[in-house]
């Protein structure tokens, strides 16, 4: 096969981000105060002002970007790995909000998978169904697969993107290429553009 160049795709959001609009579609409104707001994101707002998922009205209430927040509730929440940002993680179990913590058992489970594919992708277990549950709960598919190049996988199909599973996957950002044998607006994604190459057997793009 030809040169590719794969295209980075994000497919997480800030957990805080996510719980809001996980939020927004579980009550149906648009607006919403301050503190609702806060109790549910369990903190700041920032990212959710950041990105336009909830702007502030001259009234002090905030109203949300409906159309935003479908897109976000379909994403990966990000949660913070173990042994890293222990005041997030410290804050985040001491956290009551429902979407919140909803968000990091996706979070979770999405790790577990990541780790358990790095070990089982080549034999015939089935993942453990705890963790597909939560993922499929979410719209988050996941199947194995057998690659061009002969490898078997498993793959997490996250809105139109086939992402296959390793442990890199528990913090890296998927490279993706179209990927037409699974639909005309597939794409199939790894996490790492050589892992991506060598499954499809794709010449690099040149290093300029």
């Amino acid at each position: 096969m030809g040169r590719l160049e794969p295209q980075i795709k994000i497919i997480r959001v800030a957990a805080g981000a996510w719980a809001i609009a996980y939020h927004v579609l579980r009550t149906g409104k648009d607006t919403f105060t301050l503190t609702e707001l806060k109790g549910v994101a369990c903190g700041a707002l920032d990212s959710a002002l950041a990105d336009g998922l909830i702007v502030r009205l001259d009234n002090g209430l905030y109203r949300a970007n409906i159309e935003l927040a479908k897109l976000y509730a379909s994403l990966l929440p990000r949660v913070p790995l173990r042994g890293r940002r222990r005041k997030e993680i410290r804050a985040l179990k001491e956290c009551t909000s429902e979407e919140r913590r909803e968000a990091a058992e996706i979070g979770q489970a999405w790790l577990e998978l990541a780790n358990w594919a790095e070990v089982h992708a080549e034999d015939k277990k089935e993942p453990p169904k705890e963790i597909v549950e939560v993922l499929e709960r979410h719209g988050i598919e996941v199947r194995r697969m057998k690659m061009p190049n002969g490898a078997k996988v498993v793959v997490a199909k996250v809105l139109n993107y086939y992402v296959i599973m390793d442990w890199n996957m528990a913090k890296n950002t998927p490279k993706c290429v179209k990927y037409s044998r699974l639909g005309s607006d597939a794409w199939l994604c790894a996490s790492t553009k050589d892992k991506l190459y060598w499954y499809l057997k794709l010449a690099p793009m040149p290093q300029t």
